[in-house]
């Protein structure tokens, strides 16, 4: 039977890399369509059900970037970010984690953000959303985990195709090919190994994990170098 995946989302460069590579795999790779909202629940099984034979996994990018301050969001900018944040989350885990469990075999991978835990500043509607998510996938790896369904939630870094999101609280978009150990920005495709890896059986015991697949960059504080005997960071001036 040929090997099915669907992305429920394009947004992201990252996404359309994967769908892709998939596709150069061999594999049947679907989008969901734009008219089908993701976090309305009937149209999403709708699509589902018509698409589950051979289905193996799903790939479900994370919210679009929302820029805005605490004193200048609206109630309707927070519902919006909410149905396109953890409500289409949810409805997505819960729609395919419904099939994978009946078939006992499948996995849904949350490729998310750091921002789930680096702030972005002005942008706590994204960041609350990514970390909203990020605590999903651990929750529903307790609930579908037994019946055979893998969850993963996967923080990528910084690519040079995500919108600006330099704000005047804060630096993080301010040089943000420095803060990589490797200088530059991640190359195109650079996740593309890890997702299909992820969705084979050989990645259950990561299954419900967080997986850094940022380049190091929240965990990287400068090159070090030694001189008479001692480390220290060289910093960029």
């Amino acid at each position: 039977m040929e090997r099915k995946i669907i992305i429920t989302d394009l947004r992201t460069q990252e996404a359309r890399d994967a769908l892709s590579h998939f596709r150069a795999r061999g594999w049947e790779a679907l989008v969901v369509p734009e008219d089908v909202r993701l976090w309305e629940e009937a149209a999403l099984s709708a699509f589902a059900a018509a698409h589950r034979d051979g289905l193996k996994a799903v790939i479900h990018p994370a919210p679009p970037l929302s820029l805005c301050g605490f004193e200048d969001v609206t109630e309707s900018m927070f519902e919006r970010a909410a149905d396109e944040g953890p409500l289409a989350a949810w409805c997505v885990m819960k729609v395919f984690g419904g099939i994978f469990r009946e078939l006992n075999e499948g996995a849904v991978i949350f490729l998310n953000s750091i921002h789930a835990e680096k702030p972005v500043g002005r942008g706590f509607l994204f960041s609350a959303g990514c970390g909203a998510v990020q605590m999903l996938q651990r929750e529903a790896n307790q609930d579908y985990g037994p019946d055979g369904v893998r969850t993963y939630f996967v923080q990528r870094g910084v690519s040079a195709d995500d919108p600006d999101g330099r704000s005047d609280v804060s630096a993080f978009y301010c040089g943000t090919d420095l803060r990589y150990p490797e200088r530059h920005l991640p190359q195109r495709g650079s996740l593309n190994g890890l997702l299909e890896f992820l969705t084979t059986p050989a990645a259950a015991p990561l299954m419900g994990s967080d997986l850094r697949a940022d380049g190091g960059m929240t965990m990287y504080y400068g090159h070090r170098r030694r001189v008479e005997g001692r480390d220290y960071v060289e910093r960029k001036k």
